[in-house]
């Protein structure tokens, strides 16, 4: 999916990954505050519409049910979907670290099948960044 976003527009990436604008301005106490609708310019709306298109891609990847407002809500919860919390990487993680430290041929098991077991836990390692 980053790859994707990036793709079709770097811009979009930046967006998800760093969250939607928010139009700033500068008050009378050098402090910065957010602007009206009618006080944003070309470049504020240049950048809502860069976070709204990557909204869009990301929100045809999610459930109907969902509800996120920007980019970088449905990125965090398509990762914590797909890959999970750090407790439920480890624990995966753990799980098949024993399949690979247990792993032998079973009883009438063919090569092929043996090839395509070892592939699948290596696979699912890899994919939790664990390298044999």
């Amino acid at each position: 999916m980053e790859i994707y976003l990036k793709s079709r527009d770097f811009k979009n990436w930046i967006s998800v990954k760093n969250g939607p604008h928010i139009p700033m301005k500068l008050n009378d106490k050098n402090e910065l505050i957010a602007k009206s609708e009618d006080e944003w310019d070309d470049e504020d709306f240049k950048k809502l519409t860069v976070d709204n298109k990557a909204l869009n891609i990301l929100l045809v990847s999610l459930d109907k049910t969902e509800r996120c407002t920007s980019a970088h809500e449905v990125w965090k919860l398509l990762i914590l979907t797909h890959e999970g919390t750090e407790q439920v990487k480890n624990s995966k993680l753990a799980l098949l670290n024993r399949d690979y430290e247990l792993f032998k041929i079973q009883p009438k098991e063919s090569i092929k099948n043996l090839y395509n077991r070892l592939l699948d836990i290596t696979n699912a390692l890899l994919s939790l960044v664990k390298v044999f």
